[in-house]
């Protein structure tokens, strides 16, 4: 079965509010391995409602939408789908008790706009709203032949998750009789690599077909190949996501630096925290970044000593013991003083590794023979130290953001004892 999901606001188009039902209720409905294809998101607005509704209908089984049930003029969503239905509007005499209950309890009456959440198209499967007023609607009908389930849920996430996951989701289930499959999602993460570079060693995955696909997805430096795999049980679902996630660990190798929730740093983490080393860092261009993203994972404390952000050169000198000659002959964003930083700043802590980053992130500051994205980065431990330079590319939020990542991996692959 396939689904739509249209989100009902003005408030979501003009970017007031962001959209989170739509991520929730797409990732929920792949969990059931329910197909969807469409997302569309309609202002406050019976007509252009109605029009959305009826462009879903006719190409989808199953029609979800959230918001526009509450109390005042601007919320159309009730009358809309009573155009939709063609159905007349009954009141729900269990919702009218539940909302009356409710506001004596908050010290209110009655009133007529806290009324109209209390009726229903007629016919229709009602769910109630354990943490607001306005209920859930499951209703129905029929297009070319062909019964299409509409299901209404409120806006506000606290009422929408709990009510979909708890009630809508069960009722829709057993009333569409969708037939039961699973569907797994693993999401490889991995780091050295561009977008470009991982399609051209995957490309035979990426153009995989149901019932399992691959996609692919990029974030400043990291790449993620989202392996989804849907079968009649669970076993058998992760027995397929099993087998590619081996096949494309073949093609990639050491890249891959792990799954789901891993991130770069918890990977690092877990290497220093078997091994029982420490790190410490010095950050120029990069403010404090690489230092966040190291603690970033819970338990860091373990093997994360600290770190000096030293974005002035009288604080590379002071506290880090760079030579006021090495600044003035080769500059701040320099190899040598990549490498100085680095030096004493694993003396300083005493730290088995050390990470040291100085570099130009924009937008001013780039010469002819340092530009903007130029960074230095250097690695010490007691095996010596390894230092590069760069040129990484983006805006300043970005550049900050691949340099602290080059870092991570960069001591990611000397502890694994890959080839940098």
């Amino acid at each position: 079965m396939r689904a739509e999901i249209i989100s009902i606001g003005t408030e979501i188009l003009i970017g007031a509010i962001t959209n989170t039902n739509a991520r929730y209720l797409a990732g929920k409905l792949a969990e059931n391995a329910i197909d969807s294809y469409y997302q569309v998101t309609v202002g406050d607005n019976v007509g252009r409602l109605v029009e959305t509704l009826e462009t879903a209908a006719a190409r989808t089984d199953i029609i979800i939408t959230s918001g526009g049930l509450g109390p005042t003029e601007d919320d159309i969503t009730l009358e809309a789908l009573l155009r939709f239905l063609q159905k007349p509007a009954v009141l729900h005499q269990p919702t009218l008790r539940y909302i009356q209950k409710r506001l004596r309890l908050a010290g209110y009456k009655m009133s007529k706009l806290a009324l109209r959440q209390c009726y229903v198209p007629k016919g229709s499967i009602v769910f109630q709203n354990f943490n607001g007023a306005a209920p859930g609607i499951l209703s129905h009908i029929q297009r070319a032949g062909k019964k299409i389930w509409v299901l209404v849920l409120p806006g506000p996430p606290r009422e929408l998750e709990p009510m979909f996951n708890t009630q809508a989701l069960p009722a829709l289930l057993s009333q569409a009789k969708i037939k039961r499959e699973h569907f797994v999602v693993r999401s490889l993460k991995i780091a050295g690599f561009t977008e470009t570079q991982v399609a051209e060693r995957v490309p035979a995955f990426l153009k995989s077909k149901p019932p399992l696909t691959v996609g692919i997805y990029a974030r400043p430096d990291l790449v993620t190949l989202k392996v989804m795999a849907k079968a009649g049980s669970q076993k058998k679902a992760r027995q397929m996501a099993d087998r590619t996630e081996k096949q494309i660990r073949k093609k990639l190798g050491s890249s891959i630096f792990g799954i789901d929730d891993e991130t770069l740093s918890s990977a690092v983490g877990k290497i220093l925290a078997n091994r029982k080393k420490t790190l410490a860092v010095a950050e120029s261009c990069s403010g404090g970044l690489l230092g966040s993203l190291i603690t970033d994972t819970p338990g860091s404390s373990a093997y994360f000593l600290g770190g000096i952000i030293a974005y002035h050169n009288k604080v590379k000198t002071a506290e880090l013991a760079v030579p006021a000659i090495l600044l003035k002959k080769h500059g701040a964003v320099s190899e040598p003083v990549a490498e100085a930083m680095v030096q004493e700043c694993r003396k300083r802590f005493a730290s088995d590794y050390g990470i040291s980053i100085t570099g130009i992130a924009g937008p001013d500051g780039g010469t002819l023979t340092k530009p903007v994205g130029l960074v230095c980065m250097a690695i010490a431990s007691d095996t010596g130290i390894f230092v590069k330079k760069m040129i990484l590319r983006g805006n300043r939020h970005e550049i900050k953001t691949r340099a602290a990542h080059r870092a991570l991996n960069a001591l990611r692959l000397q502890l694994l004892q890959k080839a940098l």
